[in-house]
């Protein structure tokens, strides 16, 4: 995955739009940096990758 592959979105307009904000995450695995006067405050990613994170960090 790319640097592409990463959107960043305010959390009004994330909360505005979310059933596609997930659908993005999840069919196209897209990382979704939620931000609040372009700081980030989270990361949306899909489940795959947050189940390979989890196992990288050795968190099952």
């Amino acid at each position: 995955m790319s640097e592409s592959d990463e959107l960043r979105m305010g959390v009004s307009d994330a909360r505005a739009n979310l059933t596609e904000v997930i659908a993005k995450t999840r069919l196209l695995g897209v990382r979704v940096v939620l931000t609040r006067r372009e700081k980030p405050q989270a990361v949306l990613v899909s489940p795959d990758w947050y189940e390979r994170a989890k196992a990288a960090l050795g968190d099952t």
